[in-house]
């Protein structure tokens, strides 16, 4: 996969670093990570745009949805990949409708989720460099 900018957002810091290395051993990222959303869309606004936004559902004081309507006002070629606990099929469709890529769900084993999570932006990344769209 192309060197791509990803996001990633979760309070939890081993959640977030636990992602943040995966994706740097598998060489396939310049990661960049945020304890909340508030800190995400700071930096988004100030025209650093990635290609992928990985982030569980509550990002500190909002909600997925509103988050990630925010993330797609502000950067609407960003992918966002949810990234959660939450085996909510419901959940999960509502966020697919309202403009998310995917959302892979946090399992008990901490690399097996990570392991879908590698898979499924891998398999994004072939998709948008399929579709013609270049990365930043």
């Amino acid at each position: 996969m192309k060197t791509s900018v990803i996001f990633v957002v979760d309070k939890n810091p081993i959640h977030r670093n636990l992602v943040r290395y995966h994706l740097e051993i598998n060489k396939c990222a310049q990661v960049q990570t945020f304890p909340s959303g508030e800190e995400c869309l700071y930096r988004l606004q100030k025209n650093i745009r990635p290609d992928f936004l990985i982030t569980s559902f509550f990002t500190g004081d909002r909600s997925g949805f509103d988050f990630l309507q925010s993330v797609l006002e502000i950067a609407p070629s960003t992918r966002v990949v949810f990234f959660d606990t939450f085996e909510d099929p419901q959940l999960a469709g509502k966020l697919l409708e309202a403009g998310a890529c995917d959302y892979v769900v946090k399992t008990r084993n901490p690399d097996a989720g990570i392991s879908g999570l590698l898979k499924n932006v891998r398999y994004l990344a072939r998709e948008k460099t399929l579709a013609g769209d270049n990365f930043s």
